[in-house]
């Protein structure tokens, strides 16, 4: 069974929309308490998701070339290569997005007062500090934006693997540039 296209729609789906709160910015709505937090729920579940899709990813390699998946193209190993390169990419930058509002969200919740060996909260208020410049500033919006960039190569390419590249102007466009 390949589990792989039944786990990639739903993380995409959550980053996209996250990726969205970052960069359509409203004042009013941007300032609502709220607002931190269902960012930082988009962006954790949707990398939660994005990291099982990335490690199904070998399921659907395998049942491509087992011919239980009939492909659309004739470069595969290829444009293979290309899809996990950027999977990978996708995963690593939205994953320091919620490593970065996971480490706040405890911020705000007093988490550093319960450590105990000084050590321990030396290297919190550095955590705080760095995650701090990352997702307080505009920097998150550069994340946000090179992440859409990224998981729209990966999803184009793995919808060329299956439905050609020709399928939409989007993924003819997309794997243009590469191949």
């Amino acid at each position: 069974m390949n589990p792989h296209p039944i786990l990639v729609h739903f993380p995409i789906a959550l980053l996209t929309v996250y990726s969205l709160m970052e960069l359509v910015r409203i004042k009013k709505v941007s300032q609502q308490a709220y607002w931190f937090y269902a960012k930082a729920l988009f962006v954790m579940i949707g990398g939660l998701g994005a990291l099982a899709a990335l490690y199904t990813g070998d399921f659907a390699v395998a049942a491509a070339r087992s011919g239980e998946v009939s492909l659309a193209i004739t470069n595969f190993r290829e444009v293979v290569s290309m899809h996990e390169n950027f999977a990978d990419a996708s995963v690593a930058i939205y994953g320091i997005i919620a490593a970065g509002y996971l480490v706040l969200w405890f911020n705000r919740e007093r988490f550093g007062e319960w450590l105990k060996p000084e050590v321990l909260k030396k290297i919190w208020v550095i955590l705080v500090k760095v995650f701090g410049f990352v997702i307080e500033t505009r920097f998150v919006v550069l994340l946000a934006l090179a992440g859409l960039v990224a998981v729209t190569i990966t999803g184009a390419l793995g919808g060329a693997m299956v439905y050609g590249p020709n399928v939409d102007p989007v993924v003819r466009l997309i794997y243009s540039m590469f191949f």
